[in-house]
Formats: C-alpha cells, structure tokens, sequence
C-alpha cells in the first residue's frame, strides 16, 4: 500500500468519500482553478516556491494557525522547561530547540484537522540593505533603454 505524504490534508472532500479517501485539491488564488495537491509544481525543489499547474503564478502553501501553534508550543518549550528547574542557558537554548519545533510540527498537523491550510498568491519580498547598495552604485542608464 502505497502512503501519500499529503493524506492528512484532505481539503476538499465530497460526503462519500470518508474521513480518510479521496484526493486533497488547492484552489489557486490567481486564476481561481481546482487542482490536485500533487499537481502543485515545485521545480526548483521545496525551499523555490510552488507554482499553478493551470497559470504558473506563484503561490505558497499557507496554515491558518501557524503563529498561534508557534506562541503556543514554544511557551510550553518553557515552560516544561521551568518545570524540570533547568537553570544554564546552553540546556535551556537546547532544550528550546529540542521541544519546541517537534511540538511546534505535531500541532501544525493536529491544527489541520480544525482548519485546512490553503494556498495563496506569493508575496515578494523587499530588497535587502546590500541590494539596495548594490543598485545605488550601478551606473546610470544613459540612453534610457526601458521606455
């Protein structure tokens, strides 16, 4: 039996399918079409984006409760933490590390269950200080080439 990784986000589901059949679909917040979760493209690998199989706009997979799972576990990263009186700062900063992002996985997948992450349009991000450097010093355009 073959086990899809992307069982658990079962968006979309008709009645009779069950709790645990069908496939998982995305609406695509760009050109607004349904499609199957594993026809979402990934060319460049999981870290470059995902992208519409219909449109090919830019797109990224979004939990609706990814903050608040976050605050959550890493207060109680703390405050299991305090409880086992733990007082040097490397155990704290490793116990940190080794209780918070596992938690912080099992309840982004147990927060699915409540509300099904969904996909929306790629924000870009703003130049960084050295891009914005880097341009500033570039030479002018001359013959303004972009009119």
């Amino acid at each position: 039996m073959r086990i899809n990784c992307f069982e658990s986000y079962n968006l979309q589901r008709s009645p009779s399918q069950g709790r645990r059949g069908g496939s998982v679909t995305y609406k695509c917040p760009i050109c607004g079409k349904d499609f199957a979760a594993a026809e979402l493209q990934q060319p460049h690998g999981i870290t470059g984006g995902s992208y519409c199989p219909h449109c090919w706009g830019r797109v990224y997979v979004s939990f609706a409760y990814g903050r608040f799972v976050a605050v959550i576990s890493l207060l109680a990263a703390i405050g299991l933490l305090a409880l086992f009186h733990v007082t040097s700062i490397i155990g704290f900063a490793v116990g940190i590390i080794l209780i918070w992002i596992p938690l912080s996985l099992f309840l982004n997948v147990m927060s699915v269950r409540y509300k099904p992450p969904t996909l929306k349009k790629w924000k870009e991000r703003r130049k960084t200080f050295y891009e914005w450097l880097y341009d500033r010093d570039a030479p002018r355009d001359l013959f303004d080439k972009h009119r």
